[in-house]
């Protein structure tokens, strides 16, 4: 995952600049990371089965795969799945009961 990651981004342009107004803050948006941390781990895969798709790299390619959701997934649940999927509908002042 952290070569597919540094793969990515020496595409430059829109793959350099979304993650790092990311992480700079200078953009918000949740599903921006969704976006970009799947298309990385996407690219990862694509790399792996590109020159010739054989079980082993088949079998990598899924833990990869894996890996990248066992990260991203308690990321959602933390953030919430309407606001990060539907930022817009959520008002501002939305705030989710105490838990008992």
């Amino acid at each position: 995952m952290r070569q597919a990651c540094f793969d990515y981004l020496s595409f430059g342009g829109v793959f350099t600049n979304g993650p790092i107004a990311l992480l700079s803050g200078v953009n918000p948006h949740p599903l921006s990371l969704l976006v970009h941390f799947f298309a990385a781990a996407v690219f990862g895969v694509g790399c792996l089965l590109l020159p010739f798709p054989s079980p082993k790299r088949m079998l990598i390619g899924a833990r990869l795969n894996s890996g990248a959701s066992s990260t991203i997934f308690p990321v959602i649940k933390a953030e919430g799945v309407r606001e990060m999927f539907f930022p817009a509908n959520v008002p501002t002042n939305y705030r989710a009961p105490p838990a008992k």
